[in-house]
């Protein structure tokens, strides 16, 4: 059984450490989703369970109206009609949550987050992979079954900090941090050997907290032309018998 996302979020939301890297995440009632368009520009509607990047959908403030995209689809909605949109990509009999949008950085022009894959092998929680994962042109999710492909972290945090390895190394530092704190955490409420962290940066450089995913696939780390990563996350679910 996966965990659901708002599971998650409440979880960590306890942890003081990582509350000022949690994006605002409540249910979904129309209401809110009124008053969160009114507050930041754009937002996230996500199903409670769900993965690979399905089913989200994205609402973004115009000078008169609202674009509702789910997909490769898109509409243009005004104010009366905005609800009316959302309900047409909603699938029925699922529960959804609004997340506030993040304002992402981009690399080479395109959106990319952080994909931090975490294994407890023996009796503590290591990294075994992390790579940036850049989204497809005109995409606003990154998930490898949506066109989003692998880029090595070092590489685009060195682009993104102009070679400022002072930087880039604190970065990898409170990413590393986050992390494992986050696997600890939901590891704490359910038994469990592996976790996928995203994780993105900001315009300002803050870090923030999109998903923690319970059954994380692998194969972005195959695009890699390092095997490295792919290699220690096979082997290590060989020996956990996964």
């Amino acid at each position: 059984m996966t965990i659901g996302k708002m599971k998650k979020y409440r979880e960590m939301l306890q942890v003081p450490v990582l509350r000022p890297h949690l994006p605002e995440t409540v249910w979904m009632t129309d209401s809110r989703i009124l008053r969160m368009l009114q507050t930041y520009p754009s937002i996230f509607i996500k199903p409670n369970h769900g993965s690979g990047g399905s089913g989200i959908i994205r609402v973004k403030r115009l000078g008169r109206g609202f674009e509702v995209r789910c997909g490769s689809s898109l509409k243009i909605a005004g104010r009366s009609s905005v609800l009316k949109a959302i309900r047409s990509y909603r699938k029925s009999g699922h529960r959804y949550l609004v997340q506030k949008d993040l304002r992402l950085e981009k690399y080479h022009g395109k959106i990319f987050d952080i994909r931090v894959y975490l294994q407890k092998p023996k009796s503590k929680w290591i990294i075994s992979g992390m790579a940036a994962r850049v989204a497809a042109p005109h995409k606003f999710v990154t998930n490898y079954h949506k066109g989003g492909h692998a880029q090595p972290l070092r590489k685009v945090l060195m682009s993104l900090f102009q070679n400022d390895h002072s930087k880039v190394d604190a970065c990898f530092r409170k990413i590393e941090q986050l992390s494992i704190t986050i696997a600890e955490t939901v590891n704490k409420w359910h038994p469990i050997h592996e976790l996928g962290v995203d994780l993105a940066l900001d315009k300002n450089g803050h870090i923030w907290i999109i998903e923690a995913n319970s059954h994380p696939g692998h194969m972005l780390f195959t695009q890699l032309s390092d095997h490295t990563m792919i290699r220690t996350i096979m082997e290590n679910k060989r020996s956990m018998g996964i």
